[in-house]
């Protein structure tokens, strides 16, 4: 069976209009791109922590390792 697709259904467009208007997108301000202290200082807190857990826990493997090759 051949049979075409009929696309009498498809709308017919009187113009081809772009619905983006310099409304739509303003660039952020100033002071809406600035990141706040309290943003900052948390993420450095966070970070230091990270940082500390991790140097401890590999002192502590690199103590483990060293201990059980060379002994007390």
């Amino acid at each position: 069976m051949k049979e075409t697709a009929s696309h009498s259904n498809t709308p017919v467009f009187a113009k081809n209009e772009s619905n983006t208007k310099p409304v739509l997108y303003q660039h952020p301000t100033a002071a809406e791109m600035r990141t706040s202290r309290w943003a900052i200082i948390w993420a450095n807190a966070k970070d230091f922590a990270i940082f500390i857990a991790t140097a401890l826990v590999l002192w502590f493997i690199v103590t483990t390792v060293i201990m059980a090759i060379f002994g007390d």
